[in-house]
């Protein structure tokens, strides 16, 4: 099998994984009333390791599982998912303009990429309640930052280092 086509497939892997560990324990490991959200932090480490074109598809699967779990009751199915499209394009974009083999980097792309991801969700689907949205935020946005370590530790072992093609 072709190594990116393997490394592709590990990749999506890790997200199902992610998807089923959020459906089973996403609710149960609150802090402070925070909640994590494993799919699109994890979406956004897996994009380290892909182009753009590679990290838009993480997105888009992570995205896709997310909006299935969650299924926003006033709608907001599609802006979860081109929300998360978007900022695995994004992540996977830098391949060729940032060395991303850093751990403490996917760090600092968690936490942008997690602010990034629910603004643009709350751009496409306005909340009513803005104080409560913007609490819950900043407390996801936490959780996912302190998670972006392990989890880039965790996907790396998986997958191996990235993959440079020669243009």
């Amino acid at each position: 099998m072709n190594p990116r086509t393997r490394r592709g497939l590990f990749l999506y892997a890790v997200v199902f994984i992610a998807a089923i560990a959020q459906a089973a324990w996403g609710g149960g490991i609150r802090f402070y009333g925070a909640q994590p959200d494993l799919l699109t932090a994890v979406a956004i480490v897996c994009a380290l390791f892909c182009d753009a074109n590679g990290g838009a598809g993480v997105g888009f699967v992570a995205g896709l599982l997310l909006a299935s779990l969650a299924g926003p009751p006033q709608g907001g199915f599609g802006s979860l998912i081109v929300s998360r499209t978007l900022v695995g394009f994004a992540v996977g974009w830098l391949e060729e303009r940032i060395e991303r083999d850093n751990p403490f980097l996917a760090v600092a792309f968690v936490f942008v990429g997690t602010l990034l991801a629910e603004s643009l969700f709350f751009l496409f689907a306005p909340q009513r309640h803005i104080s409560h949205w913007a609490r819950s935020l900043a407390l996801t946005t936490l959780y996912n930052t302190i998670l972006a370590y392990p989890l880039y530790v965790v996907v790396r072992r998986i997958v191996g280092e990235r993959i440079r093609e020669e243009r």
